[in-house]
């Protein structure tokens, strides 16, 4: 049975989404799908708005056939480690056929011959990009720019979020010698970005916009209907929107405990950073005023969003290049199934080149001290993005080992 490999973040589901999952299907001729998705927090280097168990659900109500944990170290990454955390999850998998991924042109060959340029740097290459990123732009506008001057491909290719991903997807299947198959689906409706609802498929920004404006009836037209009653009882309860604000109080600890030459070892704090950073604490209080003090023409937002994650968690880079340099991964961890697809989680634990995690409280007796130490990384993510949600009666630790996998 043919299976295809989606990668997703799901924040909220939405029927772009639904979309995708379909057409994945189709596209590859694939009778089943197999989602890896970003647990706790999310690429954009915030909190998920709702938990990964709500957005699992949704993603098997609506097409998915079994959703997977992207773990965290990987999830709150740049694009490149993104990319290679969640292709290394679906190569454990040991069962995915094929990859579908969104795109705004849906032009795979124009992708693959920008990534092959990438992935084989010239020197005249190297040059350009060192010389934009010496004019103080960030590194995806002067790799962009870099690419459209040595090659005949427009710097769209790399300017857009998914392409941006997508390029990173080939890389990473080109890095591990996949036998994966890579397709792509043209993106509909917004723009990745987009922050108002517009057109049948708003962007997931959009969406989120309108949750934390309180607008959830217009925000709500833009997801399926089946998915609307499990959302609205979690927005009702306060276990949902999570927002870093929530997390202010706990980034300042960190931040006032954590000297100067601990911060240079965190993963994405590169060029003297960490004294902005420190400086930050003493300039604002709030997370949005620590985020614009940090940010700027050469960091951008999301890219500080996401030190102050690895901060929060710990996540240094040595720990993110030792997971990625291992063979295989420490555990794949299955967040929920479909019934009807029941035979989906016996071919994963069947094929899989490493242990497969449906019950936490069997971790010990099946992982190794890596695998702990990633487990123990991905509890500490939940716990504060429970920390993140509105209702303090809903910020309750230990949901990894009290929330069973969404089976449907």
């Amino acid at each position: 049975m043919k299976t295809v490999g989606i990668i997703a973040e799901y924040n909220p589901f939405h029927k772009g989404h639904q979309y995708m999952i379909e057409k994945s299907k189709v596209h590859t001729n694939a009778q089943r799908a197999v989602v890896v998705m970003s647990g706790s927090f999310i690429q954009r280097g915030e909190p998920a708005i709702f938990d990964k168990w709500t957005r699992a659900t949704c993603a098997l109500q609506n097409g998915a056939d079994m959703v997977l944990e992207l773990p965290v170290l990987f999830a709150t990454a740049n694009a490149e480690t993104f990319a290679r955390g969640s292709i290394k999850v679906l190569q454990d998998a040991n069962m995915i056929d094929a990859l579908c991924f969104g795109s705004e042109s849906g032009d795979l060959a124009a992708m693959q011959e920008a990534a092959k340029i990438m992935m084989n740097e010239t020197e005249e290459f190297q040059r350009l990009l060192k010389q934009y990123l010496d004019e103080g732009v960030s590194y995806p506008t002067a790799r962009a720019k870099a690419l459209e001057t040595v090659s005949n491909i427009s710097s769209e290719i790399l300017s857009r979020p998914n392409h941006i991903l997508g390029l990173e997807y080939l890389k990473a299947l080109d890095y591990y010698h996949s036998n994966i198959e890579p397709f792509t689906i043209q993106r509909k409706g917004g723009q990745y970005d987009d922050t108002t609802l517009q057109g049948e498929y708003a962007s997931a920004s959009a969406i989120r916009t309108a949750i934390f404006s309180e607008n959830t009836a217009e925000a709500f037209l833009q997801l399926p209907e089946n998915t609307r009653d499990l959302l609205t009882k979690e927005l009702s309860l306060g276990c949902a929107p999570a927002s870093m604000e929530h997390l202010t109080s706990a980034l300042h600890y960190k931040l006032r405990t954590t000297c100067a030459e601990d911060l240079q070892e965190i993963f994405e704090v590169t060029e003297g950073l960490e004294n902005r950073i420190l400086r930050a604490v003493e300039n604002g209080y709030f997370a949005e005023d620590l985020i614009t003090f940090i940010k700027s023409k050469r960091y951008t937002r999301t890219k500080i969003q996401r030190i102050l994650i690895h901060i929060l968690l710990d996540i240094r880079t040595k720990e993110v290049d030792y997971f990625l340099r291992r063979n295989h991964l420490p555990y794949i961890r299955v967040l929920g199934f479909q019934k009807d697809h029941a035979e989906i989680l016996g071919d994963l634990t069947e094929q899989a080149k490493c242990p497969v995690l449906t019950n936490l409280k069997k971790a010990p007796a099946l992982l190794d001290e890596d695998g702990l130490h990633l487990l123990a990384l991905e509890k500490l993510a939940t716990d504060l993005q429970a920390l993140a949600v509105p209702n303090p009666l809903y910020r309750t630790p230990n949901k990894d080992f009290t929330t069973p996998m969404a089976i449907l």
